[in-house]
């Protein structure tokens, strides 16, 4: 780290790359503060929406500033995405969390509770993002909630990546999907899941 993620609001160095300040400040940094200054300042960046965009949708750069430049612009623009773009932000925001790109479960939502911000930005993508998730159905990677009660009760499920990805997906399918304390049950669920979506 270079500190910078302490300062949001130091001026931007000359010709400084948007994806490496978005990594270096992180989503814990731009979004879970209780200020937004940094988010204001990655905002107020030259032609920020444009050049977001273009981070957000580029596979050739890392996962993770791309991830957290689709993060701003749900945040702060209200026209995106664009449909044709839903299919590559679906496979990036299964990545993200494949990979815990979040560094925490809080933003994914607690079990049976999918209002948190970046379970409803996967919503958002609607139907595109059914596929990206479905391959998620195998990832046993356990989720760790942070902070007091939201952690005392997530944590308590255990819960992990492919129990995630199947309640999204549950969500986007419009069926029911009661989710259980035992994950032994909830593979069960999972396994009702695959067959509606084979």
């Amino acid at each position: 780290m270079t500190g910078r993620a302490e300062h949001p609001d130091r001026p931007r160095e000359p010709g400084r790359d948007l994806a490496e300040e978005l990594g270096d400040l992180g989503y814990l940094e731009l979004f879970q503060r209780f200020d937004e200054n940094a988010l204001d300042h990655v905002w107020r960046r030259p032609d920020a929406s444009e050049a977001l965009r273009q981070l957000a949708l580029h596979p050739g750069t890392a996962s993770v500033p791309r991830f957290l430049a689709a993060e701003v612009l749900f945040t702060r623009d209200p026209t995106f995405p664009a449909p044709g773009d839903r299919g590559v932000l679906a496979s990036l925001y299964a990545e993200a969390l494949r990979q815990n790109m979040t560094r925490m479960a809080n933003p994914w939502g607690l079990p049976g509770d999918l209002a948190a911000p970046v379970a409803s930005h996967v919503l958002a993508l609607g139907d595109a993002a059914v596929p990206a998730f479905a391959a998620l159905l195998d990832d046993s990677t356990q989720l760790r909630y942070s902070g007091s009660q939201e952690a005392t009760y997530g944590n308590s499920y255990d819960y992990r990546v492919k129990d995630e990805a199947a309640e999204l997906i549950a969500e986007l399918i419009g069926v029911p999907y009661p989710v259980h304390l035992n994950p032994d049950e909830r593979d069960a669920q999972i396994d009702l899941l695959r067959q509606r979506l084979s």
